[in-house]
């Protein structure tokens, strides 16, 4: 796909979305953040089971390697017909690494996004509706 056909299916996306009625709007909003919430909610209490957290780091990876295959001019090497060897340079790698955590705090937290899930399920669709003026 071509960086304009993305950017034209993103701009027809957001111009049919915005033709859609405030309630359903509304609704979808707070759908939305009813499905953060609940993933924010899921890995604090994975965090408190496990006594940690995870944290990803981006390092460069800045190795060498021969790479086969695939050449057409994109890196340096040599080959014919499509296939042949060259070198690599390795991108970024993700090191993920174990975060201690304040259990105290993560209960807080855990405490805090599960009132605001209660909240967003009870009166989440109502206050959209009474805000539109639409019956449920």
């Amino acid at each position: 796909m071509t960086r304009a056909t993305i950017a034209f299916g993103c701009l027809a996306v957001i111009a049919l979305s915005s033709c859609a009625p405030p309630v359903e709007r509304c609704e979808a909003r707070v759908s939305s953040e009813y499905a953060q919430v609940s993933r924010l909610l899921a890995e604090v209490q994975g965090n408190l089971s496990r006594g940690y957290a995870w944290q990803n780091e981006i390092r460069d990876g800045g190795g060498f390697s021969f790479c086969a295959g695939g050449y057409n001019g994109d890196y340096g090497g040599w080959g014919w017909g499509g296939v042949g060897l060259g070198t690599c340079y390795g991108g970024t790698d993700v090191v993920r690494t174990r975060v201690p955590i304040d259990p105290a705090a993560e209960m807080r937290k855990r405490d805090a996004l599960q009132k605001r899930l209660d909240a967003l399920a009870a009166q989440g669709p109502a206050e959209c509706a009474a805000r539109y003026g639409q019956a449920q």
